[in-house]
């Protein structure tokens, strides 16, 4: 798989939006791994399926160009592609998708986008685009369905503290002056899972980039440490609930495919 160029959004969606990319795969196999994002991808003429966290994508004529999203996930996910897929695929920042859908996805691990059906009745020919005008046409749509939701600056300030590790989640609703449970509830409106899912999600991410920043020079339970966790052994849990290898194996095994840390690992 090669490198992938990622292209940041303008200033108008630069709160929801991290970044694009393209991909074309041919007969591929990776795994992808959690984060506290949603990933939309816009693929052309597939039959897309999702079941025991495996997404089969698999090139056919007979199906239209779809809008699909996958919900925040906390192990690796599989992807398998038969015959040649193109896909353009939209990084969301936590709270960003929800800000565009009235879907209600807290419970759904993988989705089409009900709300964006009528995307390719005025963009047809998406595909013969260049990725400059893909991305002008796609912020062109989602600017006429924006619909930021209440309170969007809590859970702003909320995923920051969480990005920072210094506090818990009590600590940020303290923080906040609101309750645990109404932190609870705004990340379920916002970010469709708990604050819990999103904290683990950052917690792997930002270990895997202090990892990747030390090389070859890095100890385990340095990073156990400075992450806040009991032990290394705690540490090492998490890092395997979320890859399905040690950290040793997965720097051996995963490629790191753009300046932005896409990580996935092929399958053979």
């Amino acid at each position: 798989m090669m490198d992938i160029k990622t292209i940041s959004p303008s200033t108008k969606l630069s709160k929801y939006i991290c970044f694009y990319y393209e991909l074309e795969l041919h007969n591929e196999s990776y795994y992808a791994f959690p984060s506290g994002n949603n990933v939309v991808c816009i693929f052309e003429k597939a039959n897309v399926s999702y079941k025991d966290d495996c997404i089969s994508i698999k090139e056919d004529s007979n199906y239209p160009n779809t809008f699909t999203a996958l919900n925040k996930y906390a192990k690796p996910l599989q992807v398998k592609t038969e015959g040649l897929v193109r896909e353009f695929v939209i990084i969301f920042t936590p709270f960003g998708l929800s800000q565009f859908t009235t879907k209600d996805f807290s419970n759904i691990p993988f989705f089409q986008i009900d709300d964006f059906k009528d995307f390719f009745i005025q963009n047809g020919d998406f595909f013969s685009q260049t990725i400059e005008t893909k991305i002008k046409i796609v912020e062109e749509y989602l600017l006429n369905k924006l619909n930021e939701k209440k309170e969007l600056d809590i859970i702003i300030k909320a995923v920051h503290l969480l990005q920072e590790e210094k506090l818990n989640i009590d600590e940020i609703a303290k923080e906040l002056h609101c309750s645990y449970k109404k932190l609870y509830r705004l990340f379920i409106t916002h970010c469709r899972c708990s604050p819990t899912i999103i904290r683990n999600n950052i917690r792997f991410r930002n270990a895997l980039e202090k990892i990747k920043a030390k090389n070859k020079d890095f100890k385990l339970s340095d990073i156990a440490y400075e992450q806040k966790f009991y032990d290394q052994a705690s540490f090492n849990r998490m890092f395997k609930t979320q890859t399905g290898v040690t950290p040793n194996q997965f720097f051996k095994e995963v490629d790191v495919l753009s300046k932005k840390n896409i990580y996935f690992k092929n399958l053979k």
